[in-house]
């Protein structure tokens, strides 16, 4: 129950038959306020599975235990922007400063071993989760919202836009993927057909936020009124749109 069964396009779930699956919004180097989270919901590494909507690092006081946390079989969390910015930089393309402005500035007073294990776990993240329910629905993850949800372009037609052969498709997909905040701005109930509920991150929310089947999960827990939200997925043939609000 704990394998992932990665393709090119996405980290796909089986169903968890065993114990329980929570979704976290963003973490922000808060991997404390995470510990605790999980010690109130009484979490069993054993059969219980955590995902994230990404942004694990920055602004937060233990970035640099990403790496740790990443090599837990039982932890796993799409790509968020942060993440990225990380991996502009290591290939030389990206903006340290403003990175750093943005939270990051932890990154760079890390030796550049250390700065080369937390690009390379980093790298491993996916851009996009699937999970498969026990009643064979599949719910998704990513991190800011669905490439060309404005178009009305399904789940699996989104994730192929993240992995098309035309590189400014590509680009453009994953800009959308990771800093896009349309959706929520113009607060628009559109569904993204082919996927019964899809969680995201990215933008900030005093409390869980849901826009027709997208959830947002990112309550801010690295700013001083925010918090850090989690859902458990339901594990029986309840409305699946319905998330399990703490």
């Amino acid at each position: 129950m704990h394998s992932s069964s990665p393709n090119h396009h996405v980290h796909a779930f089986a169903a968890n038959h065993e114990g329980r699956d929570f979704i976290v919004g963003d973490i922000h180097g808060c991997f404390d306020l995470l510990e605790n989270l999980l010690a109130e919901r009484h979490f069993c590494p054993n059969h219980d599975r955590v995902f994230c909507t990404g942004d694990l690092i920055d602004r937060g006081p233990c970035s640099e235990q990403v790496v740790r946390w990443l090599s837990y079989p039982w932890f796993h969390a799409v790509r968020g922007n942060h993440e990225q910015m990380v991996l502009d930089h290591v290939a030389g393309k990206g903006d340290a400063a403003r990175h750093a402005r943005n939270g990051g500035a932890w990154f760079y007073t890390l030796p550049e071993e250390q700065q080369q294990q937390v690009a390379e776990a980093l790298l491993s993240m996916p851009l996009a989760i699937e999970i498969t329910l026990q009643n064979g629905h599949r719910i998704g993850i990513i991190h800011a919202e669905s490439p060309g949800w404005e178009d009305r372009t399904g789940w699996h037609e989104a994730i192929a836009l993240l992995y098309a052969e035309e590189p400014a498709i590509q680009l453009a997909a994953r800009q959308q993927a990771m800093y896009s905040r349309g959706k929520i701005t113009r607060q628009d109930p559109t569904p993204i057909a082919g996927i019964e509920t899809l969680y995201v991150g990215h933008s900030t929310v005093p409390q869980i936020l849901q826009l027709g089947n997208v959830v947002y999960l990112d309550t801010g827990c690295s700013f001083p009124d925010g918090k850090l939200s989690a859902i458990e997925l339901p594990r029986t043939n309840a409305n699946l749109a319905a998330p399990q609000l703490p």
